[in-house]
């Protein structure tokens, strides 16, 4: 199977324009043959809404994702805006629509609250990690902040994912010889959980400036033997495609079965012995 991740810098708190940027690289993912498209975090509205967040949020019955459900006929794809949940307040989503209608949505469970960011102050945490199915392929998605943590990706892992969807928005904070610094500990995370947990990993950064932050990009696409399969440059918007089978994580498996040897009941043994007296 063909997928790919639409490396793109949003119109900052355009839904229209941001729809019209979808479509074409939803179109030339259609020419590609790909399956499964990946947009970054925010991808729909850009990230540092503050007080935009209520006039653009929506709900998942809003008729601006059904529109946006209707192109998937051709193709999976993965897309990012921010969620108004009645009652309880707005949740950093995003979302897999499949076969016209939207299939899973993952809220964006750890919130940084560090240096340029303060995700608390307008959204609330989600509060499960899900895997899903679509056709033969069991996925999960993780929305940026959340793959810096282990117990989140060991959610997806002990459900036996074959990949993880990352959609995010790591800015650039300083460049030394290789390029972004923070890029390199990107790609060992990326590489690590991927030949750990055999499994796929698709790390979809954006890129751009919004409100004076630069957006780096580097999005990458790994396999469950830890190898880079494609990446995307640094800075400009770019469509990167890899070919991915079922195969390999069986022949990874046949040669160091880890994921089958992995026992969740040690892991809730632990927690167990941190709560008692």
């Amino acid at each position: 199977m063909k997928i790919a991740i639409a490396q793109i810098s949003p119109h900052f708190g355009q839904w229209k324009a941001n729809m019209d940027k979808h479509e074409k690289y939803l179109e030339l993912a259609i020419q590609n043959k790909v399956k499964l498209l990946i947009f970054p975090e925010m991808s729909l509205t850009g990230y540092a809404l503050k007080d935009q967040t209520p006039t653009l949020a929506v709900t998942l019955q809003d008729e601006k994702l059904k529109q946006l459900a209707s192109y998937s006929q051709d193709l999976d794809f993965v897309a990012g805006f921010p969620e108004l949940i009645p009652g309880e307040g707005y949740a950093i989503s995003s979302a897999y629509f499949h076969k016209g209608y939207l299939l899973h949505v993952h809220r964006k469970v750890y919130l940084p609250i560090n240096g340029m960011f303060d995700d608390l102050k307008d959204f609330r945490r989600g509060e499960s990690i899900k895997a899903f199915h679509a056709g033969p392929w069991k996925l999960g998605v993780l929305i940026c902040r959340d793959l810096w943590h282990m117990d989140a990706v060991q959610a997806l892992a002990l459900q036996k994912a074959h990949m993880i969807i990352a959609p995010s928005a790591v800015p650039l904070r300083s460049i030394g010889a290789q390029g972004p610094n923070i890029h390199g500990f990107m790609e060992r995370t990326v590489r690590s959980y991927s030949e750990h947990h055999t499994m796929y990993f698709a790390f979809a950064n954006r890129v751009g400036f919004e409100e004076g932050v630069c957006f780096y990009g580097g999005s990458m696409i790994s396999d469950p033997f830890g190898r880079i399969l494609a990446q995307a440059s640094f800075l400009d918007e770019e469509l990167i495609t890899a070919d991915i089978s079922m195969n390999e994580i069986h022949r990874r498996i046949a040669n160091l079965s880890l994921k089958h040897e992995e026992d969740p009941s040690l892991l809730l043994s632990a927690y167990e012995e941190e709560v008692l007296p």
